[in-house]
């Protein structure tokens, strides 16, 4: 049970470890000829407002400069001045190189030019970095969000969608499942498994050790159980657990049922294994012999003063056979007159010599008829 407890913590703690938030992706689709899309990989900053569940569209402009170390030239005006609303609905996002200086600087000055959102790229490598900020007073500034995208995007995007009339890019992070909102009720209820689990475990081997302890021998308990030094002559013959005769000043522990063995022998088996004897399973101690011994005499005696006067009678030494022999053998007065020769040996069988002392009489018969216990 402790291996399956260990196991299913491992588990969990392996579980936790590959569950664990880490930076997500998001992607760039790219649309131009109102028909062809790519799709780009990217990351996410770690500062300023995460990207919206739906995504970012917008209308993509190279950073002028591209670094964008300096304040940049804010996003072009609408082509079309009739219609006041369509620049304040259309979203730029501007496209700045690496290097020169920190992240957020960039990202602050794309914010400060009216940019909606930011996509710094790297330069002459596809290999993506998680945006990190340099100041803690510039990232709390930060509101817009930025990602970061490879060499080989930003040249397709610098070639094919930014030249395009009408093309635009949307960022939208990638679908991340929310364990931060399962992963810690999960722990909580596995935590608490665990530790019922150990409740119990701890319960069960508590109960287990109480009934091995009630089942064995104390040390008190097993000096109480005499001991005899073997001496020629004696019953006991071979050890029933080592199988050895027993020698001249062998110590041996006789039982209560009369089994003796070695006490090297015994010992172990009492206070270790169980109470009982190895050969006839007979218990070595009992509650309370004395109490048992005296309420059976008591409830035995019960019976017997309940009777009274006519248990007396039945139980005389002048009558000690039942009444109905008697009466099966003599049935009447004449049949006791006649047949005293019969009823001698019944009374010289029956009674023997302190009958004899304790009652003189020569005829038991008649003096049986005169107590009334015999009809005539």
């Amino acid at each position: 049970m402790v291996c399956v407890g260990t196991r299913l913590g491992v588990s969990v703690l392996v579980l936790c470890f590959t569950l664990a938030p880490s930076p997500g992706q998001a992607y760039i689709y790219a649309h131009y000829s109102n028909m062809t899309s790519m799709l780009f990989e990217d990351l996410p900053s770690l500062f300023g407002f995460p990207l919206p569940k739906d995504g970012l569209m917008g209308v993509l402009v190279e950073a002028r400069p591209q670094n964008a170390c300096t304040p940049i030239d804010p996003p072009p005006v609408s082509p079309t001045p009739s219609d006041p609303t369509t620049n304040s609905t259309t979203k730029y996002i501007v496209l700045i190189r690496r290097y020169d200086c920190n992240f957020d600087i960039k990202v602050l000055h794309a914010q400060q030019a009216g940019y909606s959102a930011a996509i710094v790229h790297n330069m002459f490598s596809n290999s993506l970095l998680s945006m990190g900020s340099s100041n803690d007073t510039i990232a709390n500034d930060i509101e817009i969000p930025s990602v970061f995208t490879s060499y080989y995007a930003s040249q397709i995007l610098r070639s094919f969608i930014i030249p395009e009339k009408g093309a635009f890019v949307i960022l939208k992070p990638e679908f991340s499942f929310p364990l931060s909102y399962y992963l810690i009720p999960f722990t909580g209820v596995v935590g608490m498994i665990i530790i019922v689990m150990v409740v119990i475990l701890v319960v069960r081997c508590v109960q287990h050790r109480k009934r091995l302890r009630k089942n064995r021998l104390s040390k008190e308990q097993l000096k109480k159980i005499p001991t005899h030094k073997f001496a020629k002559g004696d019953e006991y013959d071979v050890c029933a657990i080592c199988l050895d005769e027993y020698e001249e000043g062998d110590k041996l522990r006789v039982l209560p049922c009369s089994h003796a063995y070695h006490c090297k022998c015994v010992d172990p088996w009492l206070t270790l294994t169980k109470k009982t004897c190895p050969v006839c399973k007979q218990r070595v101690t009992r509650p309370n012999p004395e109490y048992s011994e005296s309420s059976d005499s008591e409830e035995e005696a019960g019976p017997r003063e309940a009777d009274g006067e006519e248990e007396g009678a039945l139980t005389s030494p002048a009558s000690s056979s039942p009444p109905p022999n008697y009466s099966s053998t003599v049935t009447s007065a004449e049949a006791a007159a006649t047949h005293d020769e019969y009823c001698t040996p019944v009374e010289d069988s029956d009674e023997g010599t302190d009958d004899e002392e304790a009652h003189p009489s020569d005829n038991d018969t008649t003096e049986l008829i005169g107590r009334g216990a015999l009809r005539v």
